[in-house]
């Protein structure tokens, strides 16, 4: 596969990026983080209880249409699928659909089941390691990923609204705000990184008052970051992008039409629509591993919103979430599989990179103090 195996072990080239694993300082800050996502999920479980008797949402999944969830989970694939050809269209095509596909698989299936997104530095160390790209050129293309994703949500979420029963003026006030100032960071973003001397002369004057950071180190990783929004700069390769951003949404879509229909639900296409943009924005929130509890009571309150009864609102929930898990799972042990690598190598090796980074920003620390 052209990545740097040896004798069935990974072993990565701890090349220098922008990744910043402030999260991941000590290991108490560590333990207060999970316990802090726990909680979440937690009372977000407990939430959905108080709301939907359970007995409906067992009633509904007894009659789940199993057709329909297999649909669901072939346009699952498709999502993925569609996902590896835009993010190996960011790295300029340098490496095979395969490399690129089997990676990103490995880096959804840790994120589903390990704390702290472990999946993006792992998924980015591993890319990085395949020539020529660079580990910081893998993180800068997955900042892109991420801006797509939200530019895609924020445009879509003010049309889902008219299929919202009752939603107050309130809340569709507030998101069309959110949407704006998302928009406005999107285009803050691009901005800097078409005016990289003004951008640079901004944050070295906020940087140099801030004594615990390093103005050196954190310059180089906004250039770091605004290198990868460089495609974004360039009209041929922004339409390009925006055209398969809206490709890679349209089976997640379907996906969630076709799960709420095997669970007795009712929605059209702009109603599913409105689903998926509950779910994307409530798993920004803390929560254990793989969403879970946060992602359900996004879900339930969306559904709920649609008009739909509590057994299938608290019934899509739970299948979409396993059956998002299960994929994922599979798909990633099929990418270690294919790329030679192990779950406990992979762990391994991110861990060593994290380390390193966290080595070096004591060391900045250190200076500053002295």
């Amino acid at each position: 596969m052209g990545l740097i195996w040896g004798n069935g072990r990974f072993h990565a080239k701890l090349l220098g990026s922008c990744y910043n694993p402030a999260t991941m300082e000590s290991s108490g800050q560590n333990r207060r983080q999970l316990w802090v996502g726990i909680g979440v999920s937690v009372l977000s479980i407990a939430l959905i209880l108080l709301l939907i008797d359970p007995a409906e949402i067992v009633d509904s999944l007894r009659q789940a249409e199993i057709s329909l969830i297999g649909w669901s989970a072939l346009a699952i694939l498709a999502f993925m699928i569609f996902r590896a050809v835009r993010w190996r269209y960011m790295l300029t095509n340098d490496i095979s659909w395969s490399q690129t596909f089997h990676i990103q698989n490995i880096g959804y299936m840790f994120n589903m089941v390990l704390p702290f997104r472990l999946g993006d530095v792992a998924r980015a160390v591993l890319i990085g390691n395949v020539p020529p790209i660079t580990l910081a050129r893998g993180l800068s293309t997955m900042v892109v990923e991420r801006i797509l994703d939200m530019m895609f949500i924020v445009a879509l979420l003010p049309f889902t609204l008219v299929e919202v029963v009752g939603l107050p003026p309130l809340l569709q006030d507030a998101a069309r705000s959110f949407g704006i100032v998302a928009i406005t960071a999107i285009i803050a973003l691009v901005i800097a990184a078409n005016q990289r001397k003004l951008a640079t002369r901004w944050g070295t004057a906020v940087l140099n008052h801030i004594p615990f950071l390093s103005t050196e180190r954190w310059i180089g990783r906004m250039n770091e970051l605004l290198d990868g929004l460089g495609s974004l700069t360039r009209l041929k390769d922004s339409l390009v992008l925006v055209f398969l951003s809206i490709v890679v949404w349209i089976p997640i879509v379907f996906a969630y039409r076709w799960g709420i229909l095997a669970v007795g639900g009712e929605a059209t296409l702009l109603g599913a629509s409105f689903v998926v943009c509950a779910a994307a924005l409530s798993i920004a929130l803390p929560s254990s591993p793989g969403q879970i509890g946060v992602f359900h009571i996004g879900v339930t309150a969306a559904m709920l919103a649609l008009g739909q009864s509590n057994g299938a609102a608290g019934g899509f929930a739970v299948v979409y979430h396993a059956l998002n898990l299960i994929s994922m799972v599979i798909l990633g042990l099929i990418g270690l599989a294919s790329t030679g690598a192990t779950f406990g190598s992979v762990i391994e090796t991110t861990q060593r990179f994290i380390r390193r980074r966290q080595l070096e920003e004591d060391s900045d620390l250190s200076k500053v103090e002295g």
